[in-house]
């Protein structure tokens, strides 16, 4: 098994951690901003954890699975189900929050700083449960004679991949902060210009960012692929650019900052 692996989940962290920081700095923003847009994540997720404990999620995978694998219907229904959950959650709690708060009233860094806590926090807090559990493994390697064989091996396997693979979940984290922020820029200016169509396009949006997950898993296997797992980092990584492209448009059309001078 190599060690280094736990350095992966740890990266993220620091994603998380620096994104935030750098802002602030940069900025001047105060950290409730980031703070809330944090607890508006956490807020997202749950109908999703409640959908898996529920095997709600399960029993739809089983279901396009028996009827359709390894067709293409079967990612197009795979896709749209995950795609449509995490664009409905991530996309009608942070509106919700948004609109019937005083935080539509934010400017634009402030707003930015909101994204990046949403991001920032699901970085941080999907990676710390795999250094816990990496740390274990490594420390406690008999654990692994204790689950099912087919568990166990897949797990060995991940755990003894190339270093170099630890910078893809990094890649990720950061790709994934920008396409946040960008999807929360859509859901303020819809709000603060009541334009709905916005609102549509960052559902959209950030719907199409999980509905590629299911054919790009099975295509390039990430879990066990180094190779693979960077490759899937490219339809991040073009969602991303969009992002870009959308965060700088905004800034110059002055969108939200038009609503007050940051503070």
């Amino acid at each position: 098994m190599n060690p280094f692996i736990i350095l992966g989940p740890i990266g993220m962290v620091v994603v998380g951690l620096l994104s935030i920081l750098t802002w602030k700095l940069k900025r001047n923003v105060r950290m409730k901003y980031f703070v809330f847009g944090g607890l508006i994540w956490i807020v997202s997720i749950l109908p999703k954890v409640a959908m898996d404990l529920a095997l709600i999620s399960a029993t739809i995978s089983r279901w396009a699975r028996e009827l359709f694998y390894p067709s293409l219907t079967f990612f197009l229904v795979i896709g749209a189900y995950t795609g449509f959950r995490t664009g409905i959650f991530e996309t009608f709690f942070p509106y919700l929050a948004i609109s019937r708060s005083g935080l539509k009233k934010i400017s634009f860094n402030e707003a930015i700083a909101f994204g990046i806590g949403f991001g920032a926090f699901e970085a941080i807090l999907i990676a710390i449960p795999s250094v816990i559990n990496i740390a274990v493994f490594l420390t406690n390697p008999s654990i692994l004679q204790l689950l099912p064989p087919q568990q166990r091996e897949f797990i060995i396997a991940q755990l003894s991949l190339p270093t170099w693979v630890v910078f893809a979940p990094m890649i990720e984290r950061a790709l994934t902060i920008l396409i946040h922020v960008f999807s929360i820029l859509l859901i303020f200016i819809s709000i603060t210009h009541k334009k709905p169509t916005y609102l549509i396009a960052s559902f959209f949006y950030k719907s199409s960012v999980d509905a590629a997950i299911p054919y790009l898993d099975y295509t390039f296997n990430p879990s066990l692929s180094p190779v693979g797992a960077y490759l899937c980092e490219l339809w991040v990584a073009l969602l991303a650019l969009i992002a870009i492209a959308g965060i700088h448009r905004i800034s110059k059309l002055g969108k939200i900052e038009e609503v007050r001078p940051s503070t």
